[in-house]
């Protein structure tokens, strides 16, 4: 709700970017995590192994050695601000990651989570829609007492059509959000049966149209990954509805909105900027990459000012060096199989077809990451750890009893 009911470009002034509602509130989970973590009852403990986790601390330490290696050089002001701000970040990054992760006490808590996040995802992709029809933001309007908007502009436009953002710092952010949690609203859709069938394919139905009328390369690429990614673990009978609802979606576009989808396809075409400006930052990020090729420059202060890379996996090189870059792929690698993994421990087709629903989720967040600087962005980042702590979860909770764990 703080990720994505609050919009992302408000924050306290005086914290600057640690003053982010959702960076402030993983902050103070870290520490309570912790205790929790410390004095629970040994019966109560997690399974010893948690990979997602692991593969979440290898990330965090070099992160830190990235900041060890940036505070050796001599740091501009801003650069310095940087640097500590980027490991604030990455602490809230383990916050929502671990209390994903441990703080799920059952298999029942967690489809209900995931209900919620997807009823909330589905709201958030309705705005962006009412925002495409109307023209209007509506989120600029929004008080909220103790915080400042930081880079609020209007709604931007491309081909001749609103380009929304909902809640979202920026179109892209918004894409981000909607390809993430998709695969899950699907999954849900299809196999939670205890919902009704309003609750559950409005998420679906409203996300599928917000991507549709995105106006943006990344919501396309994204829900394509992901089904591209679920498909082979339906039915075809389930394959073939998908389709016939994918095409039946995309002919109301196309009727009623004239001229989206010939702006849509003319978004991949041959000779586009965006995909100009990030192939020619590869020289840049080389001649960087070479001064810190291990640790990296320090995480966080490779500034917009010296160039816009637009692809988090340059930025992450220059900014973590070659081990940071491997520690980031390697904790989305870690999360995709384990989720594939456990799922042959469930038997419920619900849980069984969960596993492959976050996967694909994890799946189109990393490719998403490739399309801008998802870790500058407080709802890409914080969706982002989340879905990888559910990986984790889903992973814990495998051999947990049903019903156990609501005390």
């Amino acid at each position: 709700m703080v990720l994505l009911a609050i919009p992302s470009n408000r924050a306290i002034e005086p914290l600057g970017g640690a003053g982010v509602p959702a960076v402030l509130l993983a902050l103070i989970l870290l520490p309570w995590w912790g205790w929790y973590t410390a004095q629970r009852e040994v019966g109560l403990l997690p399974a010893p192994i948690q990979p997602v986790r692991v593969a979440m601390m290898i990330l965090l330490v070099c992160i830190v050695a990235s900041y060890a290696a940036g505070s050796q050089r001599p740091l501009s002001e801003p650069e310095s601000n940087a640097l500590n701000l980027g490991l604030l970040k990455a602490l809230s990054f383990l916050s929502i990651l671990a209390v994903a992760n441990d703080g799920i006490p059952s298999k029942e808590r967690l489809i209900h989570f995931l209900r919620w996040c997807c009823l909330l995802c589905g709201m958030y992709a309705a705005l962006g829609v009412v925002q495409f029809v109307t023209g209007q933001s509506f989120v600029e309007s929004i008080s909220i007492p103790g915080l400042t908007v930081s880079d609020f502009g209007a709604l931007q436009e491309r081909g001749g059509f609103n380009r929304p953002s909902s809640t979202a710092r920026n179109p892209l952010e918004y894409a981000y959000v909607l390809a993430m949690f998709f695969p899950i609203a699907v999954t849900l859709a299809l196999n939670d049966k205890k919902q009704n069938v309003l609750m559950r394919w409005f998420p679906v139905a409203a996300i599928a149209t917000a991507a549709a009328l995105s106006v943006s390369r990344s919501a396309i690429v994204g829900v394509a990954v992901a089904t591209l990614v679920l498909a082979p673990f339906w039915t075809p009978g389930v394959r073939r509805k998908a389709a016939v609802a994918a095409l039946g979606l995309l002919g109301v576009v196309w009727i009623l909105v004239p001229g989206m989808m010939s702006t849509l396809f003319n978004l991949f075409g041959d000779d586009d900027p965006g995909v100009d400006s990030r192939t020619d930052s590869y020289a840049v990020v080389w001649s960087f990459w070479q001064l810190d090729p291990v640790f990296g420059r320090g995480f966080g202060t490779f500034l917009p000012g010296y160039r816009i890379l637009d692809n988090q996996y340059l930025l992450t090189l220059v900014e973590t060096g070659a081990l940071g870059l491997a520690a980031l792929v390697g904790i989305a690698v870690t999360a995709s199989f384990v989720a594939i993994k456990a799922r042959t421990s469930y038997s419920h087709p619900l849980f069984r077809n969960l596993g492959p629903g976050l996967a694909a989720s994890v799946v189109a967040g990393v490719v998403l990451t490739g399309f801008f600087d998802a870790l500058s962005f407080p709802q890409a980042a914080g969706t982002l750890f989340l879905i990888l702590g559910l990986c984790g979860a889903f992973w814990r909770l495998k051999d947990a009893i049903p019903g156990a764990g609501h005390g």
